[in-house]
């Protein structure tokens, strides 16, 4: 059984039992990024300039990884099982985790467990979405915008109650819970509802089943390995970050050479909208990185009205504003896009995109001007909170709908694959945007000193983004006019080389 013969109920349904496995497992991974900064820098005693480097290249490896995981679930496995296995090896990376708190020898091996788990299992979980609303283009942008506020619910639970138990508790305690999340998701997708596992099917095979669970396996275990030793070295690190986008680029440009006009034009757009992606996540990496450390230290963590006390947050649960932000703001916008949809008034991809990169202008701005105004002394965690909200909805209109980009401009045969590019591009830029922390490490620095120090951070990183939006407006302008040009008919290479 298919996604083209599943009743309304049906697929509505499956997509549930894919929010619900997807919530479980991101509960799990955002438990443990939560924490694991600081935990690397005051349990393990790494260095500030070391750990965003080390976080960096975690961030890139989890997510280069899906590109691995989408060619399994594409050509070996298939997505369902794909996904299953992802979530073992998640499972095994966070108890290993748990076990570097006495042993310190186990850290980047636990690292590159929990990298190739979600490289599994990320892509794949897409995947499913993707063939559930292949055949309804209107609903597809909403049923991406509401998987990704599913992964925000998992994640702003765990990320407000795991640094609550590693802070009241141990990290042992913190790490071991969040062993649940992908056992929680393991469960589900070993007993969720019969048109799921249809769905989850091979549409092809090459291999024998021996074979193919033998290449598989080796090419997992290589991975694993090949992260762990990626993880010791900041060099190493960054080659390979380099080497995984180059490795997209000629994906890409094969695709490209191979492609009808038609489907040139929506190669171009996506290979545009990847970098736009890059661009974002440097800023979006600021959240666990830079602005963790500045708030642990030129942050007042207390929320008050009118001087009275209504909660007081730590550095880490900070963190757990973007998803809770995240989760109040994609229901609202995907009924909107609904709505839009109905009418024939859509906004285009890129356009969301363009949009998106306004509010995180907004968001650097509200942090420089918390900082700027608090001069020298502790900065309002209201500021915190207004910057968080605006990153927020830059989120959602870029990272909520970078998988809708995928599966409308990627050939379909490949979407699998090329989530798995997508991903990779998002990791290259969590690597970049640490490498901006990493240079903006202050930790010797008086707390006047360290305010000035981030001040100009935000401020630079707000010009930046303002002539991003500026340059995405410009470009969204040109992508939309040429798919208006290219819509029904055949396009030429001179129509597809015009926007360059």
């Amino acid at each position: 059984m298919g996604s083209n013969t599943l009743s309304p109920q049906e697929r509505r349904s499956s997509f549930a039992t894919v929010l619900v496995a997807e919530a479980a497992e991101r509960a799990g991974f955002y438990g443990v990024d939560a924490i694991l900064l600081l935990f690397m820098v005051q349990q393990l005693g790494i260095t500030d300039h070391r750990a965003d480097l080390m976080v960096g290249a975690f961030a890139a490896m989890t997510y280069a990884t899906p590109l691995l995981g989408g060619w399994i679930g594409d050509c070996l496995y298939g997505p369902r099982w794909t996904a299953i296995f992802g979530t073992l090896l998640l499972s095994a990376g966070y108890a290993l985790l748990a076990c570097t708190v006495t042993s310190r020898s186990f850290f980047e091996l636990a690292l590159a467990l929990v990298a190739t788990g979600n490289g599994l299992f990320k892509p794949n979980a897409a995947q499913l979405v993707r063939r559930l609303y292949e055949r309804y283009p209107l609903k597809r942008d909403s049923a991406f915008t509401l998987y990704y506020m599913a992964a925000n619910v998992g994640s702003a639970l765990s990320m407000f109650l795991i640094p609550w138990v590693r802070n009241t508790f141990d990290p042992l305690l913190a790490f071991s819970l969040c062993v649940a999340g992908p056992a929680c998701a393991l469960f589900i997708l070993l007993t969720q509802t019969g048109t799921l596992r249809d769905l989850g099917i091979l549409t092809r095979h090459s291999l024998s089943p021996k074979r193919a669970t033998a290449f598989g396996a080796g090419s997992v275990i290589l991975c694993i390995l090949s992260v762990t030793f990626i993880l010791y070295s900041a060099s190493v690190a960054r080659l390979a970050v380099f080497s995984c986008l180059t490795v997209v680029c000629i994906l890409w440009a094969t695709l490209y050479r191979r492609a009808t006009p038609s489907e040139k034009v929506k190669l171009v757009t996506l290979g545009i909208m990847l970098i736009q992606s890059i661009a974002f996540y440097c800023f979006y990496q600021q959240m666990q990185t830079s602005l963790t450390l500045f708030a642990l230290t030129n942050v007042d963590g207390t929320f008050r009205i009118l001087g009275h006390r209504i909660v007081t947050f730590s550095a880490a649960q900070f963190q757990a504003l973007d998803p809770l932000f995240i989760i109040l703001l994609s229901s609202p916008m995907a009924r909107i896009y609904n709505v839009l949809s109905r009418r024939n008034r859509d906004v285009s991809l890129p356009t969301k995109f363009a949009i998106g990169f306004g509010f995180v202008v907004v968001a650097f701005f509200i942090w420089w001007g918390g900082t700027h105004l608090a001069g020298g002394n502790l900065t309002s965690a209201w500021f915190m909170a207004g910057g968080y909200l605006a990153l927020a909805m830059a989120e959602v209109l870029i990272g909520g709908l970078g998988l809708a980009v995928v599966a409308k401009y990627a050939p379909a045969s490949l979407n699998g694959i090329m989530v798995g590019a997508y991903y990779l591009t998002v990791g290259a830029g969590m690597y970049l945007g640490s490498e901006i922390a990493s240079k903006a490490s202050s930790t010797a620095m008086s707390q006047a000193a360290q305010s000035q120090h981030y001040e100009n951070l935000f401020g630079i990183l707000c010009l930046c983004a303002l002539a991003l939006a500026l340059l995405t407006l410009f470009l969204a302008r040109k992508l939309n006019r040429m798919e208006k040009r290219i819509s029904g008919k055949n396009v030429s290479n001179t129509e597809i080389l015009s926007i360059r």
